[in-house]
């Protein structure tokens, strides 16, 4: 075994022990095995090429093929310690620019690179071949250290918390808010991860195999040496995987656009309410409405329903509205058949319009649409417009496309509202939730508050505002995450979590009109390219971290990206009719921030019948449309679906469910109480 690969395992055996720290949200078994087996190739990889780096300045010392254990004693020893005093001389701090933390990235690797160079010489004695009983005992060595020096007993993720109010409490104290806690199973994760960890070394040994062969034949075009066109070889080599890569993701994309864009069996008869798109009045076809849509459109509350809820004789028919992405291909004409749907609808006239930013795939909260209905008593219209059919995930380059859109609508609006008596123009509203959020909120890019306030919204609610949001950061400014924001500037609030919000005083919470909230433990806020190569503020010093940040923790470039990718997979994963806190869902505190913020008029009581109705539709319509699209199935296979749903429904409610008490499940939560 050679020199660098020794060193190579050590890092590798270093990414391992680390990989196990808790972030944001509790992760399975097969996540662990990817995080681990990805990180410890990666790592393997950049510390046995550090390694050849550094024996290769060593044999120039010693002058002769192989360098000495003394030549790289010298050069790692001296590396390592101007590394780690450049490191000591640029320590992290919040708001730091880039070309800082590059830097210390850099220095910091090199010193951990030329560490784990001298304990490979060191481990290795004065034998000519690096032995690998040498080598693979002083990987555990660090391995085991490492992992010790996390005091792993003291950490735990920041989905767990103290527990300080109800919950289900864990026998270490703590209780979970999120959705579902998972948990790893230690050598079926270590098992999955040697198999990642070497499809992984598999994929760079081919890429480095496919360089060298490229570099080869452009010696047959142009001459030269094979080393003197490896840097060729390497771009040719990228552009080839980045290529391929992005076929991969087109053809995942257009699948994915096939179901998005599919009406449900269940939900395929139009609505009848004039008020609502794609009813006969509108003339829309209702086929062209996409998934979402059609899901929002036709969950629509009835008069009844609001009647019968809040507690009064009668309520109006909501106006809802949305124009699909499949209603045509040309952006500004979407938005002019939305405004049209304003127009035919007369949703100005009414006391409160809505404007409701979905998210990638065309979601729009039901929790919050519903809530809007039921405390305006109908008298209200809401409105979305889709920019993309896909999940957010594969939707972030759609983000110019939609805020484009949502401007044109809001600009429509606004000049409808000028040309109307100012005692007869209804509140405005804006909500957005996830990438909805970053759309919406990019319109007031460069504006501030001032860009809000001119576009005449009243107020506005915003949940899981990722962080890539330029204009959240600008209102952020250069506060620190560790002390609670003040409201501000103007009335936005910008809560770093929802304990920040339940505690401010009563006379200040009166005062916000645009409030931007997220849970601490949700990753949608806190992923991003960046968090690669710097270190997040969410991952400060332990005791100034926020409710939400995981404990123990330490950020590692490339781990930390990893980990928080997986957290955003784990962090919605809602049980239907069970609002959990936690995560990326908020549909527990959804009602009464409404309330609060867009000041609509509801007693205790009634918001106690409105949770309870938002809790049992959302089971009954879930319930429904697993039902029917089971129903659906071909003949052979219908058995078996509805089986499976009957299941799932009994998970849902903890009791066993029949297709009778299915049935009445759906009828009592879809009819008025």
């Amino acid at each position: 075994m050679d020199h660098a690969a020794g060193t190579g395992i050590i890092g590798a055996a270093f990414a391992v022990a680390r990989s196990y720290q808790p972030n944001l949200l509790t992760r399975a078994s097969r996540d662990q095995a990817i995080i681990t087996g990805v990180t410890s190739a990666g790592a393997y990889g950049v510390f046995s090429a550090g390694d050849s780096i550094l024996g290769a300045i060593a044999s120039r010392i010693s002058r002769s093929e192989e360098a000495s254990p003394r030549a790289r004693l010298l050069v790692a020893g001296v590396t390592g310690a101007a590394s780690a005093g450049a490191a000591l001389a640029v320590p992290w701090r919040e708001h730091e620019g880039g070309k800082r933390a590059v830097g210390r990235l850099v220095v910091q690797t090199a010193a951990a690179v030329s560490a784990a160079s001298i304990l490979t010489t060191v481990a290795n004695g004065r034998t000519p071949g690096l032995s690998r009983k040498a080598a693979f005992a002083a990987a555990a060595a660090v391995g085991v250290g490492s992992w010790l020096s996390l005091k792993p007993w003291e950490q735990r993720p920041g989905s767990a918390v103290e527990a300080v109010m109800p919950g289900a409490i864990d026998a270490g104290g703590h209780y979970f808010l999120e959705d579902r806690a998972r948990e790893v199973s230690p050598a079926q994760s270590a098992a999955i991860g040697l198999g990642v960890a070497a499809v992984t070394y598999g994929f760079a040994q081919g890429e480095s195999a496919l360089t060298g062969a490229l570099a080869r034949a452009a010696t047959l075009v142009v001459g030269g040496e094979p080393q003197d066109h490896r840097m060729l070889g390497r771009m040719t080599s990228a552009a080839l995987t980045v290529g391929t890569v992005w076929f991969a993701v087109a053809k995942v994309s257009a699948l994915l656009s096939k179901g998005g864009g599919a009406v449900e069996p269940g939900m395929q008869s139009p609505p009848q309410a004039p008020e609502i798109t794609g009813s006969p009045a509108s003339g829309i076809d209702w086929t062209r409405v996409t998934r979402e849509g059609a899901r929002w459109l036709g969950m629509t509350l009835q008069p009844e329903n609001i009647a019968s809820v809040m507690g009064v004789e009668k309520a109006m028919q909501p106006i809802r509205v949305y124009a699909s992405l499949d209603m045509t291909h040309d952006d500004e004409e979407r938005a002019r058949i939305l405004l049209a749907e304003i127009d035919r609808t007369r949703a100005l006239e009414r006391k409160a319009f809505a404007l409701f930013s979905p998210t990638g795939s065309g979601y729009v909260n039901y929790v919050a649409s519903e809530t809007f209905e039921y405390l305006m008593l109908g008298d209200c219209a809401s409105a979305a417009i889709q920019y993309s059919v896909l999940p957010s995930a594969l939707s972030l380059t759609r983000v110019p496309t939609g805020k484009a859109q949502t401007q044109m609508v809001m600009r429509g609006v606004a000049e409808r509202l000028m040309a109307m008596p100012a005692e007869k123009r209804p509140q405005v509203f804006l909500f957005g939730e996830s990438l909805g959020s970053q759309v919406s909120q990019e319109m007031f890019r460069g504006t501030g508050v001032l860009g809000l306030e001119g576009t005449g919204i009243d107020a506005a609610l915003w949940i899981g505002t990722p962080a890539a949001t330029q204009w959240r950061r600008e209102l952020w400014g250069t506060r620190s995450v560790a002390d609670a924001p003040a409201v501000g500037p103007g009335a936005t609030y910008l809560p770093r979590h929802l304990v920040d919000w339940r505690a401010l005083p009563q006379d200040q919470r009166e005062q916000v009109k645009y409030l931007l909230l997220m849970n601490g433990d949700d990753p949608i806020p806190k992923f991003g390219s960046q968090v690669a190569w710097r270190k997040p503020d969410w991952l400060g010093p332990d005791d100034e971290r926020p409710f939400g940040a995981p404990h123990g923790t330490r950020w590692l470039p490339g781990m930390t990206v990893l980990t928080t990718f997986f957290d955003m997979q784990n962090a919605l994963v809602p049980t239907p009719g069970i609002f959990s806190e936690g995560g990326h869902d908020y549909r527990d505190v959804l009602p009464q921030a409404i309330r609060e913020t867009w000041r609509l008029t509801a007693s205790d009581e009634q918001m106690v019948k409105v949770n309870a109705a938002l809790r049992q539709r959302e089971l009954a319509w879930e319930l429904y449309r697993d039902w029917t699209a089971a129903q659906a199935k071909p003949a052979d296979k219908v058995d078996a679906a509805k089986a499976k749903v009957l299941k799932t429904a009994s998970t849902y409610t903890g009791r066993t469910i029949d297709e009778a008490e299915l049935h009445r499940i759906v009828d009592e939560g879809l009819q008025p109480v």
